[in-house]
């Protein structure tokens, strides 16, 4: 695909590693100097693990002069060859490395993951070598699950501008990308939690389809409704992280609904999509929109126009209510309680009320009273939903076929000022949150691939100079369709080169 700029991103960064121009060990050292430059201010890595990356680096750098001198020839390199990244601070294991997920129990005990899962295995794999662990909610959830700021780290701080947060709950991970430490990060997703951060932090977050992207050998979190992804610069390091993570394990209960594209998703990066029909709707009924939200997806959908696609106003049905939030609640808390119990075991005892933040307790005791036909009757009726909704993407009662993409604003809310979202009663936080999310954990129930991107457009910023994301949502299995179409916009209107004041080049 070709922009007409120079795209710094880590698509960049590992062609240059392996023409070798740079190697590894550099690109970890000079990783390492932005996080101590700069990490101070925002606060995105909670955990370094400066040493072993050092110690990965010189592996990968001795392994490729040694395959040089033994073939004549450079050697083969993973597809993010060198590439520094970080983990995120969050059920996403690798062997000895800190899993204190944001609780100060577990950091005192200095809990390290006993095994490496699929994804920081198929990371390490690529090439791509990790800093350290980015911050997000405590055990995903603490006093809020869409805000990077918990009692044992303190708040993650947006690069835009700092008195305002970077949402989450891949905060950190959103804020390394965007400030420059790394150029792309591990992400995880279960109503939100990689677009959100992603929107407010200018950068595309791509959520893929349920069982894309193995959680081996974990269970499957939140009845299925969690994934794994990154955010990234632009759409071309999505599809190559996409390229990296996506893939079975041997037991997976989940299969997608497309297999991916014969030639990897970067391949899709630049084709056409065609004429494709896209429903948008700028507002919800149930949720009041920020007018700034509402402008920069009215702003996406001229755009999308303009490209030739056939834009209308349009909404799933299911969408009119978010009566499903019931049943996704119960899912979650119970889920939540399931894995606070898993870890008594490395606490030596029950957990205890001063163990975990305020909400986490609140949530923690709620879900102990769920009843295994609850859950059970939970899990049925969002089934349900599932099938009501997706059948929009197919076949509309009265309208012909179905559309092929959904376009609505990312958040209802511009991301609000550091504390708004932890500080308060459990009722009053709870309400923050529900304006922030109204158009996102439909999706992850439903198991569909959505993407955030910004704008390159005056509209895709805010009065306080803050990024405003738009998001598309595809059928089932459709990552490519939603690569090709962010690509397109990618192209038409360009963010990848816009910095945030707070930013190490």
């Amino acid at each position: 695909m070709t922009t007409g700029v120079k795209m710094n991103d880590a698509t960049a960064l590992a062609e240059q590693v392996r023409v070798g121009e740079t190697d590894a060990a550099t690109t970890v050292e000079e990783a390492i100097a932005r996080c101590e430059q700069i990490n101070s201010t925002i606060n995105a890595i909670v955990e370094q693990t400066f040493e072993s990356a050092q110690q990965r680096a010189a592996q990968h750098d001795a392994a490729r002069e040694l395959a040089a001198e033994s073939s004549g020839r450079r050697a083969h390199d993973g597809l993010l060859a060198g590439v520094p990244i970080a983990l995120k601070d969050l059920f996403c294991p690798a062997a000895g490395e800190p899993g204190y997920q944001g609780n100060r129990r577990l950091a005192e005990l200095d809990y390290r993951y006993p095994e490496t899962g699929a994804v920081a295995r198929r990371l390490a794999e690529a090439g791509a070598i990790s800093i350290g662990h980015s911050h997000s909610p405590e055990l995903g959830g603490g006093q809020c699950p869409a805000a990077a700021e918990t009692h044992l780290y303190g708040p993650t701080r947006n690069p835009w501008n700092t008195d305002h947060t970077v949402l989450g709950s891949s905060g950190g991970a959103a804020a390394a990308v965007a400030a420059g430490i790394v150029r792309i990060a591990h992400a995880s997703d279960g109503g939100g939690s990689i677009r959100i951060p992603a929107s407010a932090n200018g950068l595309v977050g791509l959520k893929p389809s349920r069982g894309r992207i193995s959680n081996a050998p974990a269970g499957e979190a939140w009845g299925g409704g969690t994934t794994d992804g990154a955010v990234a610069l632009t759409v071309r390091d999505a599809a190559l992280a996409l390229d990296v993570l996506a893939g079975p394990e041997p037991g997976d209960p989940y299969v997608p609904a497309h297999r991916a594209p014969p030639a990897g998703y970067v391949a899709e990066v630049g084709q056409d999509p065609g004429e494709l029909r896209i429903g948008v709707s700028s507002t919800i009924p149930f949720e009041d929109t920020d007018p700034l939200c509402t402008q920069a997806t009215d702003a996406a959908a001229g755009l999308l126009d303009g490209l030739g696609h056939r834009v209308e106003a349009a909404l799933p049905a299911p969408m009119a209510t978010n009566d499903y939030m019931y049943d996704y609640v119960r899912i979650m808390r119970a889920s939540a309680t399931a894995t606070l119990r898993s870890f008594e075991g490395v606490l030596g005892r029950p957990w205890a009320e001063d163990d975990v933040e305020p909400v986490a307790w609140i949530n923690y005791q709620r879900g102990a009273k769920i009843s295994a036909p609850d859950v059970l009757a939970s899990r049925e009726r969002l089934h349900q939903f599932t099938r009501r909704i997706v059948q929009w993407w197919n076949e509309v009662p009265g309208q012909g076929d179905g559309f092929d993409l959904l376009l609505t604003p990312t958040l209802g809310v511009v991301p609000p000022r550091v504390g708004h979202l932890v500080e308060g009663d459990e009722r009053t936080l709870t309400r923050r949150l529900a304006k922030v999310t109204p158009y996102l954990p439909q999706f992850n129930v439903s198991g569909q691939p959505a993407v955030s991107v910004p704008l390159g457009t005056p509209e895709g910023m805010s009065p306080e100079g803050l990024p405003i994301g738009v998001h598309l949502v595809a059928a089932p299995g459709r990552e490519d369709v939603l690569l090709r179409v962010a690509a397109q916009m990618e192209q038409a209107a360009p963010w990848s080169l816009r910095r945030p004041p707070i930013h190490v080049a």
